[in-house]
C-alpha cells in the first residue's frame, strides 16, 4: 500500500535534485514502473491508503481515465496495461474534484454492515487452549452485544470509538492477561480455569469498552453490569477491581497501594509519582498491553499526569525492551518523525531497520494532538504512524 499523506509530492511522483540536477524516482513512479514492467496475464493492485486531496490526485486523472498514462515531471510516460488496476481506500471524498470521481468506480462500506462478529470468530479460531474457546463462545453472547449497545445509547466516550474498535480493545487487553502468569491453565483444575477465565472476561469487558467512558458514563456502565452479574463486590464501580489470580477474586486497587510510600533516594522532586488508584490501574491496563506488544493509547487533559505514568511504565520494562521518547509540536512533520525513529534503529539489511542488541523498541509519542493540520486538514505525522501501525513500514 501507498499512504499519500505520509509522502510529499516529489517523494511521491519524483523529482529533480537541485543539486546535482538528477531525476530521483519517486515513490509511485519506481512502482508504477515495476508492476507494469512486468507481462504475466495476473492481476496488480495498486494500493493508496489514506485521505484523498486535489493536491496529488489530479495529477493522476490521465492514469485513471481511458489514457492509462502516468506522466511524470522528467517527460517520462508510463502506460498501465488492463491486468494493472488502481484501489482508493478513503474515508471520504470531500477533496476530491467530480473529475477525479467520475473516473474511477464507487463502493461504499458501512462499519456497521460489517459488525463485530467476523473479527471474533476468528479471533477464536487462534484459540488452542483446550476448552477456551467454547467458554468465549458462551460468555460473548452473554455480555457482548448489550453491553455495546447500552453503551451506544446511554453513555458519552471522551474518544469516540465504533463497535469493532471495542471488540478489538477487548480481545487486545484479554490476550494480553488470559494468560497462564495470570492463572488462565487447564492444569491448574477444571474449576480454577472456568473461574478465572470468566473473571479476566469481565474485566476485559469493563475496560475493553468502558475504558473510553466519562465519569457519568462510567457510573452508568456500573448499574448495567451489575445487573448482568451480580458478582461484583457492592462498593464503588465495577472500575475500581482487579482480578487476584491466586485468591480467584476481585480485590480493590486500593489494596495495591502502600500505606507507607517513600520515593526512591535522590529522586528529583518533579519526577516523583505517588502511587493513587488512578495512577495504578491505569499503569497497570496500558503496561499489560505494551508488554503484550499492543499499541496503546493515553488520553486525557492537560496536567492530569499522563506523561508521569507512561515514563514510569517505561522504568519498569523488561531488560529485552528499549524505550524512546518523541516530543510532537506545531513544527513536527512526517520527514522529522521518521528521521527520529530511524535515528534510534540500526541497519540490518537494504530497507531494513531494528533496534540495538536484539531489543524490542517502545517508542512513546508525547502530545500526539500537537503537530498542525495540513491545507485540507489532515495531519501528516500521524498519517505516517497509522501506515507505520497498520503495516510495519513506510
Amino acid at each position: 500500500p501507498v499512504h499519500r499523506l505520509a509522502l510529499s509530492n516529489d517523494e511521491l511522483y519524483g523529482a529533480f535534485e537541485e543539486s546535482t540536477h538528477e531525476w530521483q524516482d519517486g515513490v509511485l513512479a519506481r512502482i508504477m514502473r515495476t508492476v507494469c514492467k512486468d507481462e504475466s496475464p495476473d492481476q496488480k493492485w495498486i494500493l493508496f491508503d489514506g485521505p484523498v486531496d486535489t493536491l496529488w490526485i489530479e495529477s493522476m486523472n490521465t492514469t485513471l481515465d481511458d489514457n492509462k498514462l502516468l506522466t511524470l515531471l522528467s517527460g517520462e510516460r508510463i502506460a498501465m496495461p488492463p491486468q494493472v488496476s488502481l484501489l482508493f481506500e478513503v474515508e471520504d471524498l470531500s477533496q476530491a474534484s467530480p473529475a477525479t470521481v467520475s473516473r474511477a468506480g464507487m463502493i461504499y462500506l458501512n462499519v456497521e454492515d460489517l459488525g463485530w462478529r467476523p473479527y471474533i470468530t476468528s479471533w477464536l479460531n487462534q484459540k488452542t487452549v483446550p476448552g477456551m474457546a467454547d467458554m468465549l463462545v458462551k460468555l460473548i453472547d452473554k455480555y457482548m452485544e448489550s453491553c455495546l449497545e447500552y453503551k451506544r445509547l446511554n453513555c458519552r466516550e471522551l474518544v469516540p470509538t465504533d463497535r469493532l474498535s471495542c471488540v478489538r480493545s477487548f480481545t487486545r487487553l484479554f490476550d494480553s492477561l488470559a494468560t497462564p502468569e495470570h492463572g488462565v491453565a487447564p492444569e491448574d483444575g477444571q474449576e480454577a480455569f472456568t473461574t478465572l477465565l470468566e473473571m479476566w472476561f469481565l474485566f476485559c469487558l469493563i475496560w475493553g469498552i468502558g475504558g473510553t467512558l466519562d465519569e457519568d458514563g462510567r457510573k452508568k456502565f456500573d448499574t448495567f453490569m451489575r445487573e448482568k452479574d451480580a458478582r461484583y463486590p457492592s462498593a464503588d464501580t465495577v472500575f475500581e477491581y482487579f482480578v487476584e489470580p491466586k485468591q480467584r477474586q476481585w480485590m480493590t486497587w486500593e489494596s495495591k497501594l502502600s500505606s507507607t510510600y517513600r520515593p526512591p533516594p535522590e529522586t528529583p522532586f518533579f519526577k516523583i509519582l505517588v502511587p493513587t488508584i488512578d495512577t495504578v490501574r491505569n499503569s497497570f491496563v496500558a503496561s499489560s498491553l505494551v508488554r503484550n506488544f499492543n499499541h496503546t493509547m493515553v488520553v486525557g487533559n492537560v496536567g492530569v499526569g499522563k506523561t508521569m505514568i507512561i515514563q514510569s511504565m517505561l522504568d519498569s520494562l523488561p531488560s529485552d525492551r528499549a524505550s524512546m521518547i518523541i516530543n510532537f509540536s506545531a513544527q513536527t512533520t512526517s520527514n522529522s518523525l521518521q528521521d527520529t525513529i530511524e535515528g534510534r534503529l540500526e541497519k540490518r539489511t537494504k530497507g531494513v531497520f531494528a533496534p540495538a542488541g536484539g531489543k524490542k523498541l517502545v517508542a512513546f509519542i508525547d502530545d500526539l494532538n500537537m503537530p498542525q493540520k495540513s491545507k485540507f486538514g489532515f495531519i501528516p505525522p500521524l498519517e505516517l504512524l497509522k501506515l507505520w501501525v497498520d503495516n510495519g513500514f513506510w
